[in-house]
């Protein structure tokens, strides 16, 4: 168990040691019997590319998070996943992870997923996990030919979704397999320029409004909107698409 809260951190890694499967943050390899909670705020994540799959964030199997939460972050040039909670594969239910929560970051140049996200099975016992993802930016995500999801975000029996006010640039889509329990599912006011698209598979309903896929005018940092943006505004909250930046 535990719990780990970062902030007004870069983690730079660059002069890693040159080996595959290099992690900055992960759990024990062994069985956790408590819970723990990761919170991340306001922290830089780069140059994690010294070898192949590189990830920032590990877990193994029989761990669980009660919570893991991003924001306000940067994620740059990354050969691995940023994080991968897919090691319960017994599908029985069970998961790496009950709440994950994506809000206000950015993720250029990552050769695997931004996020992969599973809770395999037809058991109703369980009732996550929960994802929101909100005002985040990725660009140029999933590429590598080493991404077994072949996706920027790839969520397989999540129950309950919510993804709003994205920019996705230049970038792998979102896949999503939606089963068991009539799970929860909003995909709104999102923006794919040169992107691929949200595939849906599975036999549940989902709501999927406002899909665009202009381009985002982007000024030259930041990712911050030029004054004629045609996302400015466009939010489900009224605000610009992607990031919110600090005035």
């Amino acid at each position: 168990g535990g719990s780990l809260s970062l902030s007004h951190l870069v983690f730079d890694g660059q002069d890693s040691p040159d080996r595959t499967g290099n992690s900055v943050i992960t759990t024990s390899k062994y069985s956790m019997n408590k819970n723990y909670k990761l919170f991340i705020d306001d922290c830089d994540f780069v140059n994690l590319d010294v070898n192949h799959s590189y990830d920032a964030i590990r877990v193994y199997k029989n761990t669980f998070a009660d919570t893991i939460s991003i924001k306000n972050s940067k994620f740059k040039t990354i050969s691995g996943n940023v994080i991968a909670l897919d090691k319960e594969t017994d599908d029985i239910g069970i998961y790496n992870a009950e709440y994950v929560i994506y809000k206000n970051n950015s993720f250029t140049d990552i050769g695997g997923a931004a996020l992969r996200l599973h809770r395999g099975g037809k058991d109703e016992s369980t009732f996550g996990p929960f994802l929101e993802m909100d005002h985040n930016v990725f660009d140029n995500v999933g590429f590598d030919d080493r991404n077994k999801y072949g996706a920027a975000i790839s969520l397989y029996g999540v129950q309950v979704i919510e993804i709003e006010n994205n920019i996705f640039n230049k970038t792998k889509g979102i896949n999503m397999h939606l089963v068991v329990g009539e799970p929860i599912v909003n995909v709104l006011n999102n923006n794919f320029y040169n992107s691929e698209k949200l595939t849906v598979t599975g036999d549940q309903k989902y709501t999927s409004e406002n899909l665009w896929e202009m381009d985002p005018k982007f000024s030259e940092k930041n990712y911050e909107l030029q004054s004629d943006s045609p996302l400015k505004g466009r939010g489900t909250d009224g605000e610009d698409l992607g990031l919110k930046l600090k005035k």
